[in-house]
């Protein structure tokens, strides 16, 4: 049925004015269709999943599915406490991989790499960018990461869904940014009145 909707599909292009004679789509989804994001997404997935089929670098993480998420106490007991390896984060186009070490960060690029090219897709070099969150005891030493030749540049903060992320993977950044924001939108309701 999905494959209905798009079989046949035919387009023209305005240039200045011009429109060009109908040619035929023969690949992506129509331009608004409200299938696009989850045809996307599932189709994210299966990359993933071809990319990683044989490797699964990631970060483990322990929670608890009492509600209990941020008693510490209850996960250093090992009772009721479930452990996951986050491989990945998605968002619409946008993918964040996690690993532990540098050597697992270009594997998994490499990985990432690969199965986005077994489908059809390029990746957006100008947008990747690699960021390390060593614990808070750890020297921090920018890793190496590179892909198509070139070495990505290394962050010490990014905005992510909205969030403002840390290379000391603390709090202050993000709580900064929110109070800059929410000052400059009392600002701008305080000149309207």
């Amino acid at each position: 049925m999905l494959r209905q909707l798009h079989d046949g599909m035919t387009v023209r292009v305005t240039d200045n004015g011009t429109v060009s004679e109908a040619f035929a789509v023969t690949n992506g989804v129509k331009q608004g269709c409200v299938l696009a994001p989850i045809l996307f997404s599932l189709m994210f997935s299966a990359i993933l999943m071809d990319a990683f089929l044989d490797e699964q670098p990631g970060i483990r993480i322990a929670y608890s599915p009492d509600g209990h998420l941020l008693n510490s106490r209850r996960l250093q007991a090992s009772t009721r406490v479930s452990t996951t390896t986050v491989h990945d984060m998605l968002f619409a186009d946008d993918c964040a991989l996690n690993t532990l070490t540098a050597e697992d960060m270009q594997r998994s690029m490499d990985l990432f790499t690969a199965g986005c090219a077994n489908f059809g897709l390029t990746i957006s070099t100008a947008q990747m960018i690699v960021m390390h969150q060593p614990p808070p005891s750890a020297e921090y030493n920018a890793p190496r990461i590179n892909f198509n030749g070139s070495e990505r540049k290394n962050v010490k903060t990014f905005a992510y869904l909205g969030s403002t992320l840390s290379r000391k993977t603390r709090i202050d950044d993000e709580v900064s940014q929110r109070i800059s924001k929410a000052s400059q939108a009392f600002g701008r309701l305080q000149a309207s009145l």
